[in-house]
């Protein structure tokens, strides 16, 4: 269930600029709906399969509310194409050869598609691109035509939420980068507090998740 005064109380704490995101891994398309209702214009999802399922039950929903619909986890190249059918955006790029599947699964269907690149601080049981091959991959994806770089995004080590933000920033203020997705439920206060322009909240809206 969506918690509507949760919602309310985070939109009336944060600037008005910063852009919220509902995490729905898990959740059900009527919870998805009832977030739809209360104003909500972004909804992530983690897994491809799972979020075409909902995808088909609510497309003409999010058409006419105008939702903008991320895939905010690890994309696997294989599912490249399916993923550019049903979403405007993809946050998690981590490699040319993923970004060149996504550019021609673009060209084949004659859409240009909105991506962010994730950046793994060093944790080798996570996705993302490390610091040091950013620059390489962003040069790449900049000649390819059908994908428009917008931003980056992270999940930061425990603990270490506050360096990896503001090393965040300094990254999107180098590649003079429109957005930066980065703080969840837990931690979204300190991300704001260094940039983020979107947060990903699904927790603090929804509960914790069914495992």
């Amino acid at each position: 269930m969506f918690n509507k005064e949760a919602y309310e109380r985070i939109k009336g704490e944060i600037p008005s600029n910063i852009k919220i995101l509902a995490a729905t891994k898990t959740k059900t398309s009527e919870d998805i709906i009832e977030a739809m209702n209360c104003g909500v214009r972004i909804i992530g999802e983690n897994y491809v399969q799972e979020a075409e399922e909902k995808y088909e039950k609510l497309k003409n929903l999010f058409k006419e509310k105008k939702i903008s619909f991320h895939l905010i986890g690890h994309l696997q190249s294989k599912k490249a194409r399916k993923a550019v059918e049903i979403f405007d955006c993809i946050q998690s790029i981590d490699s040319i050869k993923l970004a060149e599947k996504i550019n021609n699964a673009c060209q084949e269907l004659n859409k240009k598609i909105e991506v962010m690149i994730e950046i793994n601080f060093g944790e080798e049981q996570k996705s993302g691109i490390l610091i040091e091959h950013l620059n390489d991959l962003i040069n790449q994806i900049k000649k390819l035509e059908h994908i428009n770089l917008i931003g980056l995004m992270c999940i930061p080590p425990i603990g270490k939420e506050e360096e990896t933000y503001k090393q965040m920033k300094e990254l999107q203020t180098e590649y003079c980068l429109k957005e930066l997705s980065m703080g969840m439920s837990s931690d979204y206060k300190t991300a704001i507090n260094h940039g983020s322009t979107i947060i990903r909240l699904g927790t603090i809206l929804f509960g914790e998740r069914k495992i």
